[in-house]
């Protein structure tokens, strides 16, 4: 439990330089801060959250209700933006004449230097328009919502977006299908993992769920043809094809 518990706490902290400007301030605030108040929600609180998030009794308990997935967000809620700038802005008032400037570029220099560039990140990318999704989504999600809800199969690197761009569309299955934790289970979803999809058996998953539209890549090869079972091409875009059921609603 303690190695789960270390662990999550350096995933969180980085660098580490922060978590030690972090500690610097407290001790600062912990010898020079006299107000009440100011002490128990910048000094108190902090220090009380971190001894339980190191507090293995206190993460077994976290676990049993929530799994060890998010015990790591409990940091989140350790206040150490406010307490660096509180402690940054304390020391810069209590110095006299010309030095505060100095200090003051001094502090932000220190800031600048003690993480890494967020956008050297891997998980970053440029984002292709307003929405911050892949524009394949708002292309393939304009073509089939209409005025009132629709159904579709999406393919799975699209299932996180989907839901962000429009609510009028409802999706077959979604996220919890990428969370093995979750044990979701779906057959349609199965089959159109697959490389060669099997459009006699794709075509009865879909029509059990009543959904009017089934999405994939244009380079997946398809052991049958949709228009054998009443499915009409409906659209293409960005490498994805778009075959609707003729039959729905009738």
């Amino acid at each position: 439990m303690w190695n789960e518990i270390v662990a999550f706490y350096e995933g969180y902290v980085g660098t580490g330089m922060l978590a030690a400007l972090f500690l610097a301030a407290e001790v600062y605030l912990f010898v020079t801060e006299k107000n009440k108040t100011t002490r128990i929600i910048l000094l108190y609180v902090p220090v009380l959250l971190l001894v339980l998030f190191f507090s293995p009794l206190f993460a077994k308990i976290v676990f049993a209700f929530t799994g060890d997935e998010i015990y790591w967000r409990i940091l989140w809620l350790v206040p150490v933006v406010p307490v660096l700038a509180y402690a940054a802005c304390k020391i810069i008032i209590s110095i006299n004449g010309k030095k505060k400037i100095v200090a003051g570029v001094v502090m932000a220099l220190v800031l600048m230097v003690s993480g890494r560039l967020v956008y050297k990140n891997p998980g970053f990318i440029k984002a292709e328009n307003a929405y911050h999704i892949p524009q394949a989504v708002v292309n393939l999600c304009d073509a089939i919502r209409g005025e009132e809800h629709v159904m579709a199969a999406f393919p799975v690197e699209h299932l996180y977006y989907v839901r962000q761009y429009t609510e009028s569309i409802n999706m077959a299955y979604g996220r919890e299908m990428l969370r093995s934790d979750w044990g979701a289970k779906n057959r349609l979803y199965d089959l159109l993992l697959l490389p060669v999809l099997e459009v006699e058996e794709i075509v009865g998953e879909l029509r059990s769920r009543q959904c009017e539209y089934v999405i994939f890549s244009e380079e997946k090869e398809l052991n049958g043809a949709f228009e054998n079972y009443d499915f009409e091409f409906f659209y293409e875009t960005d490498g994805y094809v778009v075959y609707r059921d003729a039959l729905y609603g009738r």
